[in-house]
């Protein structure tokens, strides 16, 4: 016989270690028919981390064909160091843009892009573009490829901004369209060289890529715009008129239409954006990136965690109502992911309910309800001050 001991057996599991978060994993679409080097007409897709890795796919400043697209990647990676990149270069369309090069690049990165930034100034802005990508979205949502798209559309064109088209008059909650531009730097100086829209696109996208699922682009001491210490210091719009030289009545009137552009606070050094608006009405829950990018999490980690029990034995009692021992593990499992999102603080609370009177065995499906309590955004602060005789 062996000596008596003391035998410990270590579980490995028991922490629930959640997935390494994905939502830096970001995509731009490009057209134009003047390939890089390092792309071909059948290699038209790159994976890059860093500005340095696409200079070395000839994307370089200052080039005649490529200069606009590493400023947009450049100023990405100043917004998100840490970003995952997919680049895709695709042919000038002959007439009017379908963008399904968005789900070519979306299905490339294995539906893995939370958010894609697309470029396209062969022609000028117009709403019937926002519709379809939005097209394109909505087929990527039925294949469970969630993401957001930021729009880099040509307004050059648009002498007065008043004449813009209200985008909350659209359907399309998972595009946003940027109309922001630096006003004396290097966008600056390539919408003078290029004569139209350069956008402040890949900003955008980097601080989209940079924000927690929940926070709004808006914030102001989390999202200063300014890189370099100069670039976006003087914001502007992307037909080339200064923030400055516009009247605070048309800058309001231009963010009820629900555009996304960079503005200046009274006070602060600093440019900032001004909302984080899709192009949907403002009553739709989904009219915010970040209202977007929540429940797309909150979608993925419950397909995660509950979709291995597809085609499996759901136990009743005798009278055809779910065992409490199969609701629980269900529960269980959807639970598991939205309570690590209410831990990292990019869900207030939420609930997931399964009603044990459901026909499973006529029906062979199970219903599952769950409600979350998003965070909220201060949008508006008021701060009510007056004198008074004494405290």
């Amino acid at each position: 016989m062996a000596l008596n001991k003391l035998t410990f057996n270590v579980n490995t599991a028991g922490l629930g270690t959640p997935l390494a978060s994905a939502d830096h994993k970001s995509g731009l679409v490009y057209y134009n028919n003047t390939l890089p080097s390092g792309f071909s007409t059948s290699d038209r897709i790159k994976q890059i981390f860093s500005i340095s890795e696409a200079e070395a796919l000839g994307i370089v400043e200052g080039t005649a064909a490529h200069a606009v697209e590493w400023y947009h990647i450049n100023e990405f990676f100043q917004k998100q160091p840490s970003g995952e990149l997919w680049i895709g270069y695709f042919a000038v369309p002959s007439g009017t843009p379908t963008f399904t090069d968005v789900a070519t690049l979306q299905s490339t990165a294995l539906g893995e892009l939370r958010q894609i930034g697309v470029y396209f100034i062969s022609s000028a802005f117009a709403t019937a573009q926002v519709t379809a990508l939005q097209a394109v979205v909505t087929t990527l949502q039925n294949e469970y490829k969630y993401t957001s798209v930021l729009y880099g559309g040509d307004i050059s064109g648009i002498s007065n901004l008043s004449t813009l088209v209200d985008l909350t008059g659209l359907t399309a909650p998972q595009v946003s369209v940027c109309i922001g531009q630096d006003g004396a730097g290097k966008g600056k100086a390539l919408f003078t060289s290029k004569g139209y829209s350069i956008t402040d696109l890949g900003a955008k996208l980097g601080a989209v890529a940079a924000a927690k699922v929940n926070e709004s682009i808006s914030w102001l001491e989390r999202f200063n715009m300014v890189t370099d210490g100069t670039e976006f210091d003087t914001a502007a719009f992307a037909n080339g008129d200064s923030y400055t030289s516009l009247s605070s009545g048309l800058v309001n009137a231009i963010d009820t239409k629900g555009y996304l552009f960079l503005y200046k606070e009274s006070g602060f050094t600093g440019t900032y954006n001004n909302d984080s608006y899709t192009s949907v009405s403002v009553t739709n829950d989904l009219s915010t990136i970040e209202n977007n990018r929540t429940i797309d999490k909150a979608k993925r980690l419950l397909r995660f965690y509950v979709l291995p029990k597809l085609g499996s034995p759901l136990r009743v009692n005798t009278d055809g109502t779910l065992r409490t021992d199969t609701i629980s593990t269900f529960k269980a499992l959807a639970e598991k992911g939205l309570l690590q999102m209410e831990s990292d603080g990019e869900v207030s609370a939420s609930e997931v309910t399964i009603n044990a009177a459901q026909n499973v065995v006529s029906t062979s499906k199970l219903e599952l309800s769950v409600k979350i309590v998003p965070v909220g955004v201060a949008r508006e602060i008021v701060i009510n001050i007056g004198f008074t005789p004494k405290l």
